[in-house]
């Protein structure tokens, strides 16, 4: 099978720049790794220049140059220029399958294009938000349209959870939909020996991310130190700024910055919990990447994807912020931490394999076309 995935963010992780990418990035990254090991074909549909944006030694991927990101008029050269650009990227790779994911105008582009080329439009669900209807904040009516025609028209639909897919299938009965835990490359063996010494978060700084909720649980634990890995966007929204403000105010917060792939699980290791403060996630990498370390994660009961966290024993969900600075006292004084190495490795080996989920996702490409 020959696929190709339409991605600019990407990029930004093949590049190795210093820039903030999405989990959805980090996500389909080990998605193309599984499709790769299974035999797959895989190209990237991107920007134009992305050759030359990589070092082809470390490269194992199709890049498929569209449309140079400069070039052209401001609203209309979507029409003019970039469409026709994917058009004929397109029909010169020849994949069997289009894959696209997250909420964006490109959904619909990518669908209308499967139309007019006759491949298979296949769609990746990448946040809750992205079918419940709170999408909507951050888009424009037309792009919302556009966003909408593209989930309609898609001839697959992979969801990251139950409360994604039930919602999906609701809207559309007839339409082919599925559910797949998002996949991970473990890089070591757990290593039950690593000293712990703060606890860690993870993320970009946005609203979704709850910052505010972070600092004021790092306020009440003044005695254990918190490590933030994360970058700011080019542009920062009112929430995540204040939030900000006030972690630079603690002395026991330390800013580490972005982390590629390799020092995430480092930086993981050492830590005696991953805690996560988002109002809402579809399934977090960051989630993965902690149990892949043997570390814990402390969440809250709105963010435990299919309950696997309590089901499999994976960390501990509160009932709300307020009961957190409790909840990592007791995981850190009295030494809980280490309950959960082995059996959070084991899980997520087994559970969320690549090459595994990656052979359940071609399978119901496959099976979409029948």
């Amino acid at each position: 099978m020959r696929l190709l995935y339409e991605s600019f963010e990407i990029m930004n992780l093949i590049s190795k720049e210093n820039v903030p990418t999405g989990g959805a990035a980090v996500e389909w990254y080990n998605w193309l790794k599984g499709f790769k090991k299974i035999g797959c074909e895989v190209g990237i549909l991107t920007w134009k220049g992305s050759n030359a944006a990589v070092q082809k030694k470390e490269f194992e991927y199709d890049l498929v140059e569209s449309y140079d990101i400069n070039k052209g008029i401001p609203k209309l050269r979507l029409f003019y220029y970039r469409i026709p650009s994917y058009y004929q990227a397109i029909k010169k790779y020849n994949p069997d399958f289009l894959l696209e994911g997250c909420a964006t105008e490109n959904t619909g582009v990518m669908a209308m294009l499967s139309k007019v080329t006759g491949k298979p439009f296949i769609h990746r669900i990448g946040s809750d938000m992205d079918v419940d209807g709170r999408i909507a904040r951050n888009f424009s009516k037309l792009s919302l349209a556009v966003y909408y025609y593209g989930l309609r028209n898609a001839d697959h639909i992979s969801c990251q959870n139950k409360y994604q897919y039930e919602i999906l299938k609701n809207k559309y009965p007839s339409k082919s939909v599925s559910i797949l835990y998002n996949s991970i490359e473990i890089k070591s063996p757990y290593n039950m020996n690593i000293e712990k010494e703060y606890i860690a978060w993870i993320g970009n700084f946005r609203y979704e991310k709850n910052l505010p909720a972070l600092a004021e649980i790092a306020k009440n634990l003044p005695q254990y130190k918190f490590k933030i890995a994360g970058t700011r966007f080019s542009e920062t929204d009112a929430d995540a700024k204040h939030g900000l403000n006030e972690l630079e105010k603690l002395e026991n917060v330390e800013f580490v910055g972005h982390l590629n792939n390799k020092e995430i699980t480092e930086f993981l290791s050492k830590a005696f919990c991953l805690l996560n403060t988002s109002r809402l996630e579809g399934f977090s990498n960051t989630f993965l990447e902690a149990w892949a370390a043997g570390i814990p994660v402390i969440t809250t009961i709105n963010v435990n994807p299919d309950n696997l966290i309590t089901e499999y024993n994976l960390g501990i969900t509160a009932e709300d912020y307020a009961s957190m600075p409790k909840i990592i006292k007791e995981l850190i004084s009295t030494k809980k931490y280490l309950e959960f190495g082995k059996r959070c490795f084991e899980y997520v080996s087994e559970k969320h394999n690549p090459e595994k989920l990656a052979q359940q996702f071609l399978n119901d490409m496959l099976n979409c076309r029948k």
